[in-house]
């Protein structure tokens, strides 16, 4: 009976353990689903955050911290290593006017002394004259008052745009002996857009506005109507599509410029087409960017395409030799392993993400992983600006001796920390970007030549962004191809430090006339000047004085 009773209560015990066992699976099962819950929830919460600032807060990158002096030592709280960054005093102070580098401002450094801005001394002046009444230009003592001086301000004054018809007046003659013959007539000057009514200035003024300015043709057929004239916005989008045309001899010899560059930036960014046979008006086409050239002849290239594929992007880069820049895109690495050309990645992806994360943070929260690593990189680009000006081997020696050893303390901090954080966290999205392309975001500091990031191409692309709010989308391809040729053309100019409108008006009345490679050539924006544009304009009788 005692034996029964003992295998009894070690079955009991047995069970028990069973029991305890499968709770304990049970347990460990139920906090790993919690886990899950909470890390998904965390997730979601940081998608959810992250949309709210994309639509609605600040598109700023400004990276400015109240702790900025003491922020590397305050790192402790994240229970990590003291970094120790040696940085002279002159360039402390020198970034301490580094805003948009997230650097608080020097208020003493960058305090400018209020007031108006004068207006230019060139600006012709028109002399308005006030005077005193009769009555009051006697003194209180009964003698007549003395003019001895005059008090001068000064009020801007704007005048819409001047509209001149200019009458082509062609002389024609004929011989009086042999009045069989047809007359002589003077002939006109090659024109732009042949059968046409417009211009070289007037074609010059429609492109910028538009294509500089973002104002859509609607709105420029608004403008002129209130001048008691009708440029109906296809008139005017058939002249932008012979302009276009017209300037395609001189892209081509820009493209070759553009390729005997150092660097290719190159970026694309999405159009809508809406009369594009065999494709659906609401598929997405592409304006693609790239930006080259000798750093002393920049090329800025727009490029019309449906197509975001891989040959789209191999066409543009076919007989470049030198490094290209762009983003993660895979692409653009794939393409570049084909063609055998160094391939480099932008920075400002990088330190996008993590700006994207500290965006998430509550105001006046404790020093963060997000924090720390933005200050590296504002450590990194404040170098970029103290060294703009050198030398491509001074910017070399200098990258050397500080650039590269604060990437090898960043991505030792990040490597340290990779177990630490969840992947599917925006940290661990932009930590493991920036480890993934580390090779590739350092390499500029191998050679002085080569950028830290893809702005030039970005900065190219921002205008059209802005405007395409306006106009929204082109009609055909031929305008959108018309319309890259007069972006390419009048961003070159820009960048060249020409003014876009006389540089237009300069090339569309000058470009008709060329006939071999080497007058097209002279109209390269680098073989002009400002002075010597505008000297042409005002020197053209057709316009007015």
């Amino acid at each position: 009976m005692q034996n029964a009773d003992l295998k009894n209560t070690s079955n009991d015990i047995l069970a028990l353990k069973k029991q305890l066992i499968e709770r304990d699976a049970a347990i460990i099962s139920n906090v790993k689903i919690i886990t899950d819950k909470n890390n998904k929830i965390a997730r979601l919460e940081q998608t959810i955050a992250h949309l709210q600032l994309k639509y609605f807060g600040r598109s700023s990158e400004r990276h400015i911290s109240p702790d900025q002096p003491s922020l590397f030592n305050e790192a402790e709280q994240l229970e990590i290593e003291v970094v120790t960054i040696a940085i002279d005093a002159a360039q402390s102070v020198e970034e301490n006017t580094l805003v948009n580098d997230g650097i608080a401002p020097d208020k003493k450094a960058i305090t400018r002394k209020a007031g108006r801005i004068k207006f230019p001394a060139a600006w012709p002046r028109v002399k308005v004259f006030h005077d005193l009444d009769a009555h009051d230009k006697n003194c209180s003592c009964g003698c007549a008052l003395t003019e001895i001086d005059e008090v001068i301000s000064e009020q801007l004054s704007i005048v819409p745009a001047q509209i001149t018809v200019i009458e082509n007046c062609r002389k024609k003659y004929r011989c009086d002996n042999c009045k069989h013959l047809a007359p002589v007539i003077a002939p006109l000057p090659t024109q732009p857009l042949p059968k046409s009514n417009a211009s070289p200035s007037a074609l010059a003024y429609i492109a910028t506005a538009k294509f500089l300015y973002g104002l859509p043709f609607y709105r420029l057929e608004k403008m002129l109507q209130r001048d008691d004239y009708r440029l109906p916005r296809a008139t005017q989008a058939n002249w932008m599509i012979g302009g276009g045309h017209l300037i395609q001899p001189l892209i081509n010899i820009m493209v070759d410029y553009q390729h005997a560059g150092p660097v290719m930036h190159i970026d694309e960014t999405t159009v809508q087409v809406l009369n594009e046979e065999g494709r659906d008006p609401h598929n997405k086409s592409y304006f693609w960017v790239t930006v080259g050239g000798e750093p002393d002849k920049p090329v800025y290239r727009f490029h019309y395409n449906p197509s975001r594929g891989g040959a789209v992007a191999r066409d543009l880069l076919e007989g470049f030799k030198g490094t290209v820049m762009s983003d993660d895109w895979g692409v653009y690495g794939g393409i570049c392993e084909k063609l055998k050309l160094p391939h480099i990645a932008c920075n400002d992806h990088a330190r996008r993400k993590f700006k994207e994360v500290q965006k998430q943070q509550p105001k006046n929260s404790p020093t963060t992983k997000a924090d720390v690593a933005l200050n590296y990189f504002v450590k990194l680009y404040a170098i970029e600006r103290r060294i703009k000006t050198l030398s491509s081997d001074e910017k070399t020696a200098v990258r050397q001796s500080e650039s590269v050893p604060l990437w090898n303390q960043f991505i030792a901090w990040l490597e340290k920390h990779r177990n630490h954080v969840t992947p599917e966290s925006l940290f661990g999205k932009a930590m493991h970007y920036t480890l993934k392309l580390q090779n590739k975001l350092r390499h500029y500091c191998t050679d002085g030549a080569l950028p830290i990031s893809n702005e030039k191409a970005e900065n190219a692309i921002r205008p059209f962004a802005i405007a395409r709010k306006n106009f929204m989308f082109f009609d055909s391809p031929q305008g959108a191809t018309a319309s890259a040729n007069l972006y390419s053309l009048i961003m070159t100019a820009k960048y060249n430090n020409l003014d876009p409108y006389y540089y237009l008006a300069y090339v569309f009345k000058y470009l008709p006339r060329a006939t071999i490679v080497e007058e097209i050539e002279k109209l390269l924006p680098w073989n002009l000047s400002n002075d010597g544009i505008k000297t042409d304009f005002e020197n053209d009788p057709s316009h007015p004085k």
